[in-house]
């Protein structure tokens, strides 16, 4: 069975742990959509797309030393490739001749089953080669966060879903939230499960680092609950006076932090306000202490699985699929997403360094049983008639 799976940057630090369970069960190319926007990711760092064709190679991308990080992940996968978008709109002229060269090039696989791992706008070329194929798509977010609703969104749902065979989703609440927002779609859904983001302990240091700082990181935005976690703070303080908080990430859709109240805290409150590269990243992380989601509502969460991928417990709100996610006590604490519980779990993985002793049973590495879950699940969905 030949498999194509459609992905992008933003999306590859999940994906380079979801095929290890592909790769050997079909033949799959993977295919990475990168453009203006989504050239610095959590894990792939391009400085310029300019001069680049619209079907590339990761090393041709990343250039020979980032894309050697990289290839591990890929032994066994029949082909990977970039499709390069160089135009900032998504929706194009330009967009949709470079999904349509790409159809043309994936012609040559005589391809079964083609997986968008959430689609693309930017795909809507590649629609004249789908016929007569099996599409499946895998969605992070059946429904937008708080604060991140916006109607371009919806473009490629319109175009791919009433395509698609089936749709998959890494949670149960994900599976659940999509049959309440698309009661009307009745196709199969199918479940795989996320595993750490292993990628990013390539950065790591080789001796462990004493943690200093309670890190939230990610993008900036309302559903995050990041003020949430800034008036929670003073309540930690008046405990834990010495404590240091690190505020990370680039705002997104319109959000403006309320750096009036980080000033009045800034001594023990550092915002660290725009993009960071996969080093700058790791270093926050492993001078962390541990990670905080103060979140208002949310999917699932790659945060989380980096931050375990790096040896680090999360104290996570009781949002979306994190209860399915987190072991309470094992590899975080859970909270509810209010003020007063987040600054109460915080003092909880403070007192009596509390968090040192989650961190010891945190599973960072990638797990052969997930892993044999998630083959059976996708086997099970390119298979059916």
């Amino acid at each position: 069975m030949v498999v194509v799976y459609y992905t992008s940057t933003n999306f590859l630090d999940v994906i380079l742990e979801t095929i290890q369970s592909l790769k050997n069960a079909v033949s799959l190319h993977v295919v990475i959509e990168i453009t203006p926007a989504s050239k610095n990711s959590t894990i792939v760092n391009v400085d310029d797309l300019s001069g680049l064709g619209p079907i590339e190679t990761g090393e041709r991308v990343l250039g020979k030393e980032k894309w050697a990080r990289f290839q591990p992940y890929f032994e066994g996968v029949a082909s990977v490739q970039f499709v390069v978008h160089q135009h900032k709109k998504a929706i194009s002229f330009s967009s949709l001749r470079t999904a349509f060269t790409l159809g043309r090039y994936l012609k040559k696989f005589k391809v079964d089953v083609l997986h968008f791992d959430t689609v693309s706008t930017r795909a809507i070329g590649l629609v004249p080669f789908l016929l007569g194929k099996k599409v499946f798509i895998s969605l992070h977010d059946p429904a937008p966060h708080s604060g991140e609703e916006t109607w371009k969104d919806n473009i490629p749902n319109y175009v791919f879903f009433p395509m698609a065979k089936g749709f998959f989703f890494y949670s149960g609440f994900a599976k659940s939230q999509f049959r309440e927002h698309y009661n009307r779609i009745k196709k199969p859904v199918y479940q795989v499960k996320l595993q750490p983001y292993t990628f990013i302990s390539q950065f790591l240091g080789k001796e462990k680092q004493p943690g200093r700082t309670i890190l939230f990181f990610g993008r900036l935005s309302y559903y995050k609950g990041i003020d949430l976690l800034i008036e929670a703070i003073p309540l930690v303080l008046a405990k834990f006076p010495h404590e240091q908080f690190v505020i990370a990430g680039s705002p997104s859709y319109g959000y403006d932090i309320d750096e009036a109240t980080i000033e009045k805290y800034q001594d023990n409150v550092t915002l660290l306000k725009g993009f960071l590269t996969t080093q700058a990243l790791v270093k926050q992380i492993e001078a962390s202490k541990f990670i905080v989601c103060p979140y208002r509502d949310a999917t699932q969460s790659g945060v989380l699985m980096t931050a375990f991928a790096a040896g680090k417990m999360v104290v996570a709100t009781n949002v979306g699929s994190f209860s399915e996610y987190i072991d309470e006590g094992h590899n975080g604490l859970m909270a509810e997403p209010t003020v007063a519980s987040i600054a109460e779990n915080i003092m909880k993985a403070l007192a009596n360094d509390q968090y040192k002793e989650i961190e010891k049973q945190l599973e960072s590495g990638y797990s052969n049983q997930t892993g044999e879950f998630n083959r059976r699940s996708f086997l099970e969905a390119y298979q059916a008639k």
